[in-house]
Formats: C-alpha cells, sequence, structure tokens
C-alpha cells in the first residue's frame, strides 16, 4: 500500500511534467490551435478562479513577508526591552513579572524512545529556570517512559498514560491537569528550543496581551536527504510567511502544533484541547473566536524534524487534511476574516487542483496524439503562467534570503524542483480519505545526521 502511493505521486508528477510539455511546444510552435466543439468552460472557470485567488494570495504572502519580518522581529524585541526596562525600574518592589513565573513544558509523547531524552536535555538547557517539564508518554509500547526516568534533574517528570483512543490531544490534556504554571509550553518528543526560547516569548504576554503565541519552525534534519530538505522549504516559504503577516496584520497567527506557549486560563477558558486530528488548527479557531489573540515570536526558534520518507509523509499530511476537512463542517474562522477564510477552505485546493491536472492532462495527451484538443476549458496563457512562477521564484528565493542570508541563495536552488514537489498534496487528499484515527498516521522521529545537528544548531548540546 505504501508503494502505491508512491506511484501515485510519480504519475502525478509525470502527468503535471506533461502538460508542461505540451503547453510549452504548442506555444513555441505557434500554430492555429485546434480544438473540437464539446465546451467545457463553464465547468472549468470556477476551478481557474479557485486556484488563480490562491496563487496570487499567496504571492502577496510571500512579497507582504519581505516588508512585515523586520517588524515582527522588531516587535519581540520591544517587548523583552520593554519588560526589562520595568523589571530594573521596580527592582526594589515586590513585583512579579511574567519572567518570574513558572512555565510548564508538556511533551505528549507516543513511542519515542529514539529522541525524548534529547528533547528532555534541551529544555533543561533554558536560560528561563523556573520550568517543569512534563513528559506524557501515552501508549507507549517502547522505552520512552523508561528513557524519561533516566533524566535525575527535579523539574522533569514523566507519567504513563494508557487509553483505549489515541490523540494528542488526550494526553495533552492530561499534562495541563497535571501541570502548575501559568503558562503552558507545548512540544513536541522531537522538538528542540534555542535557549532562550520561553524569555523571549513570555514578555510578549505582558506587553501584547496576547493569549498565546506561536514560536518560528527551523528543520533539525534539514540536510537528511532530498525529501527534507524540500519540506524544509515548504516551511521556509509557507509557515514562517504566514504566520508573519498573521501577527503583524490582525494578531490572529496560527497555532502549529508544536512550539508555542499558551496560558493557561485562556486555554481551560476555551475548553482545553480537543482530540482532533489537527488539534492545533482547531484550538486556533477556538482562541480566535473567543477574541483572543495570538502572536509570532520569529527569534524564539523550535528545531523539527521532518517526515523522511515519503510513506511517513504522506501518512502525516493525510491526517493533516482529513483534520482540515472534517473542520469544515463548521465556521471554524471568523466572518470578517479574510486569510482565515481562505485558510479554512485551503484543503478543497488538493481535489481542486486534481480535478484541474486530470483535465488537462487528458486533453494534453489527445493533443499530442491527435493534433487537437478534446474541448474547449479555461485556462491561463502559457507566457502568463511563465510571468507568475517567475514571480513566485524570485519571491521565494527573496524570502529564503531574508530568512537564511547568503545560504537562503543555496536553498533556492531546489525551487524549480519544490514547484513540482509541492503536488505531493494531491495524494495527500485522497490519502486522507484512508485515515481513521491518529495512531494509524503517527509521524516517526529520530531521523537526523548527528554531526550536521553539532554543526547547524548551536543550542544541540550533550550533557554531562
Amino acid at each position: 500500500m505504501a508503494k502505491g502511493w508512491t506511484v501515485f505521486f510519480a504519475v502525478i508528477i509525470i502527468l503535471w511534467s506533461l502538460v508542461l510539455y505540451n503547453s510549452l511546444l504548442v506555444n513555441l510552435e505557434g500554430k492555429e490551435i485546434l480544438v473540437d466543439q464539446v465546451d467545457i468552460s463553464f465547468f472549468t472557470y470556477p476551478l481557474l478562479a479557485f486556484n488563480l485567488v490562491f496563487m496570487v494570495i499567496g504571492l502577496f504572502i510571500l512579497g507582504f513577508f519581505l516588508f512585515a519580518y523586520p517588524k515582527a522581529i522588531e516587535r519581540q524585541k520591544l517587548a523583552k526591552e520593554t519588560s526589562a526596562k520595568s523589571i530594573h525600574r521596580d527592582a526594589f518592589q515586590l513585583k512579579s513579572t511574567v519572567s518570574d513565573l513558572l512555565c510548564s513544558i508538556i511533551i505528549p509523547a507516543h513511542n519515542e524512545e529514539k529522541v525524548i531524552k534529547e528533547t528532555i536535555s534541551e529544555c533543561l538547557l533554558q536560560t528561563h529556570s523556573n520550568i517543569e517539564i512534563i513528559v506524557i508518554c501515552h501508549n507507549c509500547t517502547d522505552r520512552t517512559f523508561a528513557r524519561c526516568k533516566e533524566e535525575t534533574d527535579p523539574r522533569v517528570f514523566a507519567y504513563e498514560l494508557h487509553t483505549k483512543s489515541s490523540g494528542k490531544g488526550i494526553a495533552l490534556n492530561y499534562g495541563v491537569i497535571l501541570a502548575r504554571g501559568s503558562y503552558v509550553l507545548v512540544l513536541d518528543g522531537d522538538g528542540k528550543l534555542n535557549k532562550t526560547f520561553i524569555d523571549d516569548i513570555l514578555p510578549m504576554f505582558e506587553q501584547d496581551k496576547f493569549a498565546a503565541v506561536q514560536g518560528r519552525y527551523i528543520p533539525s534534519n534539514r540536510e537528511y536527504n532530498l525529501l527534507t530538505r524540500l519540506l524544509g522549504l515548504e516551511g521556509d516559504l509557507w509557515s514562517s510567511p504566514f504566520m508573519t503577516i498573521r501577527s503583524v496584520l490582525d494578531n490572529r497567527t496560527p497555532l502549529g502544533g508544536t512550539g508555542y506557549i499558551i496560558k493557561k486560563n485562556a486555554l481551560i477558558a476555551v475548553g482545553g484541547f480537543r482530540n482532533h486530528l489537527v488539534d492545533d488548527y482547531e484550538l486556533t479557531f477556538r482562541l480566535l473566536r473567543n477574541k483572543y489573540r495570538i502572536g509570532f515570536a520569529p527569534l524564539s526558534i523550535n528545531y523539527d524534524e521532518k517526515p523522511p520518507t515519503l510513506n511517513i509523509m504522506f501518512n502525516q499530511r493525510g491526517r493533516w487534511v482529513k483534520g482540515f476537512l472534517n473542520l469544515l463542517k463548521q465556521r471554524v474562522a471568523e466572518p470578517r476574516d479574510f486569510l482565515g477564510n481562505l485558510f479554512w477552505v485551503n484543503p478543497l485546493t488538493s481535489f481542486v487542483n486534481l480535478i484541474t491536472l486530470s483535465i488537462m492532462a487528458y486533453s494534453s495527451l489527445h493533443q499530442l496524439f491527435f493534433h487537437f484538443y478534446p474541448f474547449s476549458f479555461a485556462y491561463i496563457s502559457f507566457n502568463f503562467w511563465l510571468i507568475l512562477m517567475g514571480l513566485n521564484f524570485v519571491l521565494s528565493a527573496a524570502v529564503l534570503v531574508r530568512l537564511y542570508g547568503r545560504t537562503g541563495f543555496k536553498y533556492s536552488i531546489l525551487l524549480p524542483i519544490y514547484a513540482m514537489f509541492t503536488n505531493y498534496y494531491l495524494v495527500a487528499g485522497i490519502k486522507s480519505f484512508f485515515i481513521k484515527s491518529w495512531g494509524e498516521s503517527k509521524t516517526e522521529h529520530g531521523f537526523k545526521i548527528t554531526e550536521e545537528l553539532t554543526t547547524q544548531l548551536p543550542i544541540m548540546k550533550s550533557i554531562k
């Protein structure tokens, strides 16, 4: 079955390449295009409009990010500086600030034996020392709990939890019950935080009155293989820009499932976590609809692992699409939240694009074999498509340089491959119908290159 999804993905890539080749060939020949009398434009115009809206919005987000990202960084710096001045001014008064408060780090772990000890060790390196680390070993069948118990630091608490149902939300809610802190940091079993993650975020709660703040993702295993490099690009060109623009424009940053801090009282007020396939997405809109606001902290970094194989990736992304589709039954975005509503209907793009590709691939094959198109359909000209793709490449490269400096140029080399790779979401859309529970789509961790991590990520040092 796993090979079947890979074959399906290969077919999608071949069809996409076929459409591109045929469009290029027709454009270069410059001959009159012959088309049968059948006209399906009435059906394809909505599909084309749907795709164009998302394409233009994507370009807008990339472009706006180049100007908004420095503002997001400055906002976080200003919050920390203001908080530091307040602490200095009140040094001789018995006044507590968020910087003094206990932060509870909750790590839901299901069979994370390979990575959990290192994750705990990295959490203990936080400059904010007033922490407790609560690891919920949920329905584990490996040595996850035993590995946790090897840590002797009194701030680390490990619990075994066995339930009939599986799901991250169950483990998180159990952790919230046990948490003593006013602030809860949610971290996956493979997560690594930069040392000042907590100290850099907490002042934002005091200065900007956020209910939750999401940190930035950077792949910890980017150089593992080509797939992790491409998924790293996806995070750079989607997560960071989208979180930045949402934060700067309207303080509606989406939570990303890991590497974020939330006020415990706000979390409880909206009903805690739901045992949902996309618990982060579902919680985000519950917070927003209850008038809470969420910020983005680009200087607080969570290093997460990307799926190293197509099978693991399809399982993970299929679960995401399944969860997104389930939420279409609800009106999760605020009515006036334009970007939020686009985000809400975004899973439909998988199926719209699949239908569009099927129509174009069939007509391209027909034209190559019989030298005429079988029907008329709505499309954009090849030259206009080249302009859009060229603009996308330029903006994407600029975003990468903004995020990584000169290293961004190296990452940009993969952009043509990445453009083709993004078609994997068409496979994920179909895969979603075969996902029945969280447990069967659990993402495996522990795929990394130790030497690469030691060189690339200064926070990853062993503790003696």
